[in-house]
């Protein structure tokens, strides 16, 4: 179907839209200008303290004028810093340290850190000062001191008298030609505290010169506490400020420009409808690209959305004005352009100042909850070289993640400008203002922040403050590191009645007031001392046997090398009551010191008893016949013959009698070593042997039996009666065996004396009442201390030689012994240097363990878990000091660390 040509749409351009339309007036002016250097300035001098870069090239610091008296500095020296044993990580000394620069803040006092080198040594010296009138030197110590020892336990501090002082720190810093200093801020390395290479560890340890030559240097820090007042002024600076700086980061423009165009032109209605059609969406879209273009081009970024948005409401607009101007048919045509600008501008100044700002504040506002100084770092050294080495070895130490906040800067100060005298002379911080400025002192403020900041010098919070004097964690000369950190049991234990005191309790190596005190009585389950040569198990022992002669215990003590208790008990007598005296035996040995000692007498045939009660002579030849079995070499058919030799001698003493087994009264006579031969003839004899198997076997029995009567062991022995037992285990005794000079006998008489300690407490057992009424309330009636317990309680080794082994013995009637004596009222205190070599009932059945230092790994291993220490106390085991121990008991929450006094 045809369409008239009167209906047919007209044909329209669309750039016809825009003939009157003059491109000229589309070109929209900028008024934003690139930014002035205000914010520049702002952040290069007052942030980031940019002033500081010419401090080197001054020629001169204004002094203090006036008759102003220095104040006077009191110091103290770290001789000591306790580390952990195991892990110096584990000890976290830095918090430490910033829990002390806490504490020290809030006096009020001027604090000093001087870390000196000298001599090939490593001085660390902590002073105070303060310009109060009422500044007491003797409390400012005192107070340093105690806030070292609660925040850091364990660490030794020696105060400095002021001789001391003047030579050990004035003289020795009147010795450089030249100084330096360190400014911005200390951080860290990476978020967790800092390691070894963040402390003055490598300060410490020292610098050598081109002949190996070690070259002196001081670090001085000087720090002023800041009040809280203080603090809070600088920071509503800083937050004033940083409202002012907002205001500038992001601003935004809005630019309009519109522009119009009339005349008369004929269209149909269709025609006009199309127009309209496409002015709003054709101008539209140019008007977004333009406005995109304008907008990149003033602020990348925000120029695609912002041209969007100006293209959208150009072409609704310019779309609308089109419709409403060509709907008016064969009538005045009228096209209306307008266009709107927004323009964002980002002043990166402003921003990185504003964000500058925020982290100031930060770091205000920890100084708020922990203290903030002013701190001033300086170096002195012989000479221009040496400074600049510290310096750069500082740099190192301090330059960390947020050190861009204020920059770690390196001075070297003209040697001529005053400055040493300034640092040296009063410990004071080196001002930074012009004197010779008209109006200018050290009191006028011309920092935005205050005077705190126009100083060579930096603002720091305590956390930064212990980045900057990070004490060292490693062992150099001069300053000792202790590993004494560990944690034990600060309450003692429970006790009643009358009691012991072993010393003081000591925790992180700190002695403490409490004292560690035992009863008498919880030592009938016996005792172990162990602990290397020298490290105080004598002290120990002395001091536990004291506490119960003070109470009328006595105490049996044998000693089988060395007279360190021969002389002990000496010097007790002179203070002893008669009736407690010691009562000394010397096998070998008629005096010592000019005095008269006891003869001791030990018969192997007598058995042990308190006067008047029965013996059970049956039970003594058994075990004498195992302990000559054990203690003389015997193979094959030797051993029976031993046994039916001691058995035939004693039937012939005592005939039926001993024969039935039954308990007999105690004799006036009883055989003797010597008549061993004779019997051993006499049994041989009856032998249906070949004669010389016969003479054979007598010539190895003659030889052991003689060898038994010869030297020192058969003055002891070869008697006929023993010394009264009641001597030896009812009244304070020390025997020492040192004169027996043979191991296997000394094995041999040691457990002969406890084979008779045994049937001794068994006797008054069973035969005194009174006795086996406190026995049976577990009350401690005696105490027998074996030193050098290795001799008679060695671990046995295996005999497949057939040599004898006495230890086996001794260790079989030791074992038995301790599970039963204590029953009997009879204590063991054992001691001994290596534990893992005796045997382990030893170490099993004694409820009191007194450990004191070992270094073997397999010795503090076995201890370790008798005492059930955790893994960093057994690691302070091998670092104990002279007289110290760790002590566990059974009315113990957990173990000790004791200091064991006399």
């Amino acid at each position: 179907m045809e369409v008239s040509n009167s209906k047919k749409r007209p044909s329209i351009r669309f750039e016809d839209l825009f003939h009157g339309i003059d491109p000229n007036t589309l070109v929209i002016d900028n008024p934003i200008q690139v930014p002035n250097s205000f914010y520049r300035e702002l952040l290069d001098c007052s942030m980031e303290r940019s002033y500081l870069d010419y401090v080197s090239e001054r020629k001169a610091f204004p002094q203090k004028t006036g008759e102003t008296q220095p104040f006077k500095a009191t110091w103290l020296q770290i001789t000591r810093l306790p580390v952990h044993p195991d892990n110096s990580d584990s000890y976290d000394l830095f918090n430490r340290w910033q829990g002390v620069l806490s504490s020290l803040h809030a006096w009020g006092y001027r604090f000093l850190f001087l870390l000196q080198r000298r001599e090939g040594k490593t001085h660390l010296y902590l002073g105070a000062m303060s310009s109060n009138p009422n500044f007491i030197a003797s409390d400012a110590i005192e107070q340093v001191k105690e806030a070292s020892s609660g925040s850091m336990p364990g660490v030794e501090l020696r105060a400095l008298t002021d001789m001391e002082a003047a030579m050990e720190i004035n003289f020795p810093l009147q010795g450089y030609g030249c100084m330096g200093a360190v400014t911005g801020l200390p951080s860290f390395f990476s978020e967790k505290e800092p390691g070894v290479l963040q402390t003055l560890d490598s300060l410490a340890f020292g610098i050598r010169g081109t002949q190996n030559e070690d070259r002196p240097y001081s670090l001085l820090v000087i720090a002023d506490p800041i009040s809280d007042a203080g603090t809070n002024e600088i920071i509503n600076k800083m937050r004033s400020i940083g409202s002012e700086i907002h205001s500038d980061v992001d601003r935004r423009v809005n630019l309009n420009e519109s522009n119009s165009t009339s005349g008369q032109k004929g269209l149909n209605p269709y025609a006009a409808a199309e127009v309209s059609k496409m002015a709003g969406v054709g101008l539209g879209r140019l008007m977004g690209k333009m406005g995109a273009k304008i907008g990149t081009e003033i602020a990348p970024g925000f120029g695609t959305a912002i041209g969007q948005a100006v293209g959208n409401g150009a072409g609704r607009l310019l779309g609308s004005a089109a419709g409403v101007a060509l709907g008016q048919l064969n009538k005045t045509t009228s096209s209306s352009f307008s266009l709107t600008v927004d323009t964002s501008y980002l002043d990166k100044y402003a921003q990185y100042a504003e964000e500058l700002t925020e982290k100031h504040i930060e770091r205000m506002k920890q100084g708020r909850n922990l203290g903030y100084w002013n701190v001033g770092v300086y170096v002195l050294g012989k000479n221009r070289k040496d400074v600049t080495t510290v310096n750069g070895m500082l740099r190192s130490i301090y330059s960390g993640r947020e050190s861009y906040l204020e920059p770690i800067r390196l001075h070297v100060l003209n040697g001529t400008s005053g400055a040493m005298d300034i640092v040296r002379g009063g410990f004071n911080m080196i001002p930074l203002y012009n004197a010779s400025a008209d109006g200018m002192s050290e009191d006028v403020e011309w920092h935005v922040f205050g005077r705190n900041y126009q100083y060579l010098s930096t603002p720091m919070n305590t956390k930064e403050l212990a980045l900057t004097t990070s004490l060292p964690r490693r062992d150099v000369p001069g300053l000792r590191f202790v590993k004494t950190a560990v944690r034990f049991a600060n309450n003692p234990p429970v006790t009643e009645g009358d009691t012991i005191c072993l010393g003081k309790l000591v925790d992180m190596g700190v002695e403490q007031k409490n004292e560690y005190r035992i009863e008498p009585d919880v030592l009938v389950r016996h005792a172990l001392v162990t602990g290397s040569t020298g490290s105080g198990k004598s002290t120990s022992g002395k001091r536990i046997l004291k506490g119960l002669l003070e109470k009328k215990i006595p105490v049996l003590i044998i000693e089988p090398a060395k007279d360190d208790y021969v002389r002990w008990a000496m010097e007790m007598n002179r203070h002893l009551p008669q009736d407690m005296q010691f009562r000394i035996y010397m096998p070998g040995h008629t005096e010592l010191n000019g005095k008269e000692l006891n003869r001791l007498q030990l018969n192997p045939f007598e058995p042990a008893a308190v006067s008047g009660a029965k013996v059970d002579m049956t039970a003594r030849c058994e075990n004498l016949i195992a302990l000559l079995n054990a203690s003389l070499p015997t193979s094959d058919i030797l051993p029976v013959l031993m046994d039916e030799t001691v058995y035939n001698l004693y039937r012939g003493f005592y005939g039926k009698e001993f024969v039935n087994g039954f308990p007999m009264i105690q004799q006036e006579k009883y055989p003797t070593l010597d008549l061993l031969t004779k019997m051993a003839q006499l049994v041989m004899d009856k032998k249906h042997y070949e004669q010389k198997v016969k003479d054979n076997l007598m010539a190895c029995l003659e030889t052991r039996f003689q060898y038994l009567n010869r030297g020192t062991r058969g003055r002891l022995l070869a008697v006929k009666r023993s010394t009264d037992y009641d001597n030896l285990f009812s009244r304070p005794t020390v025997i020492n065996i040192s004169g027996i000079s043979s191991a296997k006998d000394k094995a041999l008489i040691m457990s002969l004396l406890m084979l008779s300690l045994y049937e001794y407490r068994k006797s008054i057992y069973e035969n005194d009442a009174e006795y086996r009424s406190c026995a049976d309330r577990n009350k401690l009636l005696h105490l027998t201390l074996v030193e050098e317990a290795h001799n008679v309680l060695m671990k046995p080794e295996t005999d497949a030689g057939g040599t004898g082994n006495p230890q086996q013995v001794v260790a079989d009637l030791f074992s038995n012994m301790l599970s039963e004596i204590r029953s009997y009222g009879e204590g063991l205190m054992i001691v001994d240097q290596v534990p893992t070599r005796l045997i382990p009932d030893a170490i099993k059945n004694t409820n009191y363990k007194i450990v004191h230092r070992m270094t073997a790994p397999d010795d503090c291993q076995v201890m370790a878990a008798s005492l059930a220490l955790r893994e960093e106390q057994k690691a302070l085991i091998p670092s104990l000091p002279v007289g110290h121990a760790i002590v566990y008991g059974d009315k113990d929450d957990a173990a000790a660390w004791v200091h064991l006094s006399l």
